[in-house]
């Protein structure tokens, strides 16, 4: 004979039991998942820091935030200089749920994250882990470097909408905003020369990265830099870059 209430109270213990179950079976696949993809859970950081891709954002002529320059950047000793190589952003790829269909046009959509993902399915490859070099902190360490040399293979003029840039050909010294301009005034040049401008701009913003003033970690932690790799990692990665300079 069952004690008054008994049944209940064991059922309810049961069902409770079993929903509670059910509850992390779901919340465990759905974080699973959700590492699985690529991202990381607060706290947790990629491990692989001896290749990085390097993605900065930068306003194009529409003043749209779009990834100007991207480096693909091998630092795997620090007695060796890091490999720097200079990916195209006008890329074609498909950029999954848009109509877009360049490297560059990923940055609007997730930042330097989503322009990792697109670089993948480019070159079949791994999704690589990512610095996103946003453009406050652009401005900060090209200020603090006292600006950028480049050596450029023909003039450039360049209307951003409110000012027109010149830049003779040959070696010049530029302040944030004149390497922006630079950047959006290169489409205009020929594919060779465009090539070799976007290759120095690659070299640059990594030695810009690597001499990051107070380091780059008050970047990330001031948001205007993002990664998907954990503090130690890039910090090992930054000592790889100043070491090997």
């Amino acid at each position: 004979m069952s004690q008054p209430g008994g049944g209940g109270f064991a059922s309810a213990f049961r069902t409770g039991t079993i929903a509670g179950l059910v509850v992390i079976v779901v919340v465990g696949a759905a974080l699973g998942a959700y590492v699985a993809t690529g991202n990381r859970l607060p706290g947790q950081g990629r491990t692989d820091s001896g290749r990085v891709l390097i993605v900065t954002g930068v306003p194009d002529e529409n003043g749209d935030l779009v990834a100007q320059v991207i480096a693909d950047v091998e630092a795997t000793d620090a007695s060796a200089p890091p490999v720097v190589f200079s990916v195209d952003p006008t890329s074609a790829v498909t950029i999954v749920g848009t109509s877009y269909g360049h490297l560059r046009d990923a940055y609007p959509f997730g930042g330097g994250a989503r322009v990792s993902e697109a670089y993948a399915r480019l070159n079949g490859g791994v999704t690589l882990p990512y610095i996103d070099f946003g453009p406050t902190a652009l401005a900060e360490a090209v200020k603090a470097a006292g600006g950028v040399n480049l050596e450029l293979p023909s003039a450039i003029n360049v209307f951003d909408g409110e000012a027109l840039y010149t830049f003779p050909a040959g070696a010049v010294l530029v302040d944030a905003e004149e390497f922006r301009a630079i950047l959006n005034g290169v489409a205009y040049l020929p594919d060779a020369e465009r090539r070799d401008v976007l290759a120095q701009a690659a070299e640059r913003v990594t030695a810009l990265i690597a001499g990051y003033p107070g380091g780059l970690g008050s970047a990330i932690n001031a948001g205007t830099v993002t990664t998907d790799l954990g503090a130690d990692d890039v910090a090992t990665f930054v000592t790889r870059l100043t070491q090997a300079r």
